[in-house]
């Protein structure tokens, strides 16, 4: 596999980030930007559903282990929940935490995205993100935690108002959402998720956005950049199961190891990528001979990150206030 260098842009300063567990000393703000994170928001970027994709004009739910999106019909789905969608969110949800994680309404410029995503026609920029901006402000969000790290959503909608005025993007939060993600951790988010050509490679995204969770969620953990295949495969909404194709064409390496290398290969700009067992291992000879798709499938992927910024743990209160009255 071949691979381009990475970028090296110049360091500054994000400042203190408020409320998280960890702090971002410094990020190189031509590659990576901080985004406020939270497990359900994590799984929902992982979905996809439009109105093809279903009957009628009942309520649509959408479900995903302990998950689940609603809307009260299927003309308030819009265009559908798509991977535009959660770019939108994303950018919004930054906005959100670079201003200090404070203000309900998030304000962000139509010209400023269009930069940020490289897009080039401003009008068809506009119908697609007025079609998101539908689509998130109808959903409801339903989430149970499976840890004290996490917090659970009943029900509850992402933003109460949503308008544009003067080329910018006003997003209200809900109360409930407010609440509950103002006190959520950050995360380092690559800028190359904005840039990525969606109908060329529309897994990297998905790939990426996991990768750089994972990295940050296992940031001192040995496990910080190794993920399993299946782990990867089960974030994009945008390859087919291995029992479709099995039960189609058949062709499991032209519809998912192919466009999986392919995607994976797309992000190279910021890290390199190689298969391995769960040992470290590489792979053998005669398992490079004979690839097939339970190979694969069994495999895990190393990572190896160009450039990715320097974390450091929240200074532990209770330590402080011992260290403070033994001096």
């Amino acid at each position: 596999m071949g691979y381009r260098k990475g970028i090296d842009g110049a360091s500054s300063s994000v400042g203190k980030v408020l409320e998280t567990s960890l702090h971002v000393n410094s990020v190189s703000r031509n590659a990576f930007r901080i985004m406020k994170q939270s497990s359900a928001m994590n799984k929902l970027s992982t979905l996809k559903m439009t109105q093809k994709m279903l009957n009628g004009d009942d309520a649509v739910c959408i479900e995903k282990d302990n998950l689940k999106i609603s809307f009260e019909s299927l003309t308030d789905l819009g265009a559908g929940l798509k991977t535009t969608t959660h770019r939108l969110a994303d950018a919004l949800m930054i906005k959100f935490t670079e201003m200090g994680s404070k203000e309900q309404v998030v304000m962000l410029s139509l010209d400023e995205y269009m930069r940020l995503c490289e897009l080039k026609n401003s009008t068809e920029m506009r119908k697609q993100v007025n079609a998101d901006l539908k689509t998130l402000r109808n959903m409801r969000v339903s989430f149970q935690r499976s840890s004290n790290r996490e917090q659970s959503m009943e029900d509850i909608k992402l933003c109460s108002e949503v308008k544009i005025k003067n080329n910018i993007i006003f997003f209200t939060f809900s109360p409930e959402f407010f609440i509950i993600m103002k006190t959520m951790p950050v995360m380092p988010y690559p800028e190359k998720l904005f840039r990525i050509n969606l109908k060329k490679n529309p897994n990297s995204y998905y790939f990426l956005k996991k990768i750089s969770e994972h990295k940050k969620m296992n940031y001192f953990k040995k496990n910080a950049d190794t993920l399993s295949v299946k782990t990867l495969l089960g974030c994009t909404p945008e390859l087919p199961s291995y029992d479709e194709v099995v039960n189609t064409d058949r062709a499991v390496g032209r519809r998912i190891i192919e466009p999986f290398e392919r995607d994976m290969n797309e992000l190279s700009d910021l890290l390199r990528w190689e298969y391995c067992h769960s040992n470290g291992t590489k792979l053998t000879d005669e398992e490079l001979v004979n690839f097939n798709y339970h190979i694969f499938y069994g495999l895990l992927i190393k990572i190896k990150w160009h450039t990715y910024p320097e974390l450091s743990r929240k200074k532990n209160k209770t330590a402080k206030s011992k260290k403070a009255a033994a001096s």
